[in-house]
């Protein structure tokens, strides 16, 4: 049995909770070693061996030099490690780093903090066997012959939620295009559509609109059963995790067309990010499309370590 460390250290956002809680949950042939600094972890890894770290994420990539020297041979004494939140640190063992977050790759310039974290993936870079990526957009962005492409799709014949209805997230994130996405929701309201907002921060949204606050997965996965489309507004994803979610759900989506989705499909209506008369055309035509069922592309990553 191949004996594995996964470093969940810095892994704060429900997307890599929920990637990580997966690659758990499908590699359970694995002997693991876990260490983590969010408590939220500990609900689905109590049956392994693990560590609670409390370190600073910003000292992440030296954290060799930070835990106990019993965990650095624990660590040591195992065939590999994963490092899960966009850093690694120096081992023994083989490193695999897994590259989640790719806005210090693309805009580097636009703030300090980014700046500052392409720097230290130019470093975990150099120190890492594998870079491993989800999609070959973000691997283009690394340039590099020790990335691995992990993510893969299929297509599945889903059956279709043809109850009308928008779903959007809305984010306290500029990347998000948080401010767009309420001016599409006010929009949508006055042409007397049904819309359900994931609200995740402390934006006024519409008394019209009906507003989820910080779902669980669970209960993110029964919004989308409730609904037709689900609305994508992000500039820059390694995957976008939620459009294929809300595919596999039934529904249709609406996306801008960037290169994180250039997959062409009846269920995908793409729009011209920044264009509010281009996205409410795209939500128009998916809101008059019915049908039964729909081959959509389903997202999945394949690990395969070696």
């Amino acid at each position: 049995m191949k004996r594995v460390v996964l470093n969940l250290c810095g892994i704060k956002s429900k997307g890599g909770i929920n990637i990580a809680k997966d690659f758990i949950k499908n590699n359970d042939h694995l002997s693991l070693f876990i260490i983590f600094d969010n408590e939220e972890f500990y609900e689905f890894i109590e049956k392994y061996e693990k560590k609670f770290i409390n370190i600073p994420r910003y000292l992440h990539p030296f954290l060799s030099l930070f835990i106990s020297k019993a965990t650095r041979k624990k660590i040591n004494g195992h065939d590999l490690i994963i490092h899960f939140g966009n850093f690694g640190f120096k081992s023994k063992i083989k490193s695999l780093t897994f590259i989640q977050n790719i806005l210090p790759l693309v805009t580097p310039f636009s703030s300090f903090r980014n700046l500052f974290l392409r720097i230290l993936y130019k470093f975990n870079f150099s120190i890492s066997d594998e870079i491993i990526v989800q999609q070959k957009h973000v691997a283009e962005l690394i340039s590099s012959s020790k990335t691995k492409i992990i993510g893969n799709i299929i297509y599945k014949k889903i059956k279709q939620n043809n109850v009308g209805g928008f779903v959007v997230i809305i984010e306290d994130n500029i990347n998000k295009n948080p401010n767009f996405l309420i001016r599409v929701v006010d929009k949508l309201i006055e042409l007397n559509f049904k819309v359900t907002v994931i609200n995740t921060s402390k934006f006024t949204i519409s008394n019209k609109a009906k507003v989820v606050i910080s779902p669980s997965h669970e209960e993110l996965l029964e919004v989308f059963n409730k609904n037709q489309t689900y609305i994508h507004a992000s500039d820059y994803e390694t995957v976008g995790l939620p459009i294929y979610e809300a595919l596999n759900s039934g529904l249709k989506v609406v996306v801008p067309k960037k290169d994180y989705i250039s997959i062409e499909n009846p269920n995908i209506y793409k729009y011209k990010i920044g264009d509010i008369e281009s996205i409410i055309q795209a939500c128009l035509d998916s809101a008059n499309k019915k049908s039964e069922f729909e081959e959509v592309p389903i997202y999945f990553e394949d690990w395969k370590l070696t």
